[in-house]
């Protein structure tokens, strides 16, 4: 397949399953966090397309510091502890959808050879990165939310990576 076409479903794919994720979800924080992750997809894809036809693309800033306010909200708030398991799946795949596409934009960062594209896929690296760590976090709020009040810690750097 080619890559800019398998980057582009990656990314499709990423947001439909935030968005299911986000309609499935009872709790307002949990909501907002994966459709700002829903969100950053949209900016990736559009960029690889941007890419794809040869046009300068410069990287946007992901959602990393807007995703940490939402968890030092729902942190407060303690009825997002009742969220059900029934999602743990999902939350696994979201998972491993960012471990592919950082491993995917790793080998295109390295495969570059205009700085172009090596920008891109390097920001795309570190946002992806980001949404890993934020999808472990769902997946330890939803399976034990009582460890996650008192231990999760989220401390980005930027608005793009930790």
């Amino acid at each position: 397949m080619d890559p800019f076409a398998f980057s582009i479903q990656m990314e499709k794919d990423a947001e439909a399953l935030y968005r299911k994720m986000a309609d499935n979800t009872p709790a307002a924080g949990v909501k907002k966090v994966l459709l700002l992750l829903a969100e950053d997809e949209v900016k990736h894809r559009k960029a690889i397309e941007q890419l794809q036809k040869r046009m300068n693309v410069e990287p946007q800033e992901g959602v990393a510091l807007d995703i940490k306010t939402v968890f030092d909200e729902m942190k407060q708030d303690k009825d997002f502890t009742s969220l059900s398991e029934d999602a743990v799946e999902d939350y696994r795949k979201a998972v491993e959808i960012e471990k592919r596409g950082i491993a995917f934009y790793q080998e295109k960062f390295a495969e570059a050879t205009d700085p172009t594209s090596k920008k891109l896929f390097e920001a795309l690296m570190k946002q992806e990165s980001y949404h890993l760590r934020t999808c472990e976090s769902l997946l330890d709020m939803v399976q034990k939310p009582e460890w996650w009040v008192e231990n999760a810690e989220f401390n980005p750097r930027d608005n793009n990576e930790y």
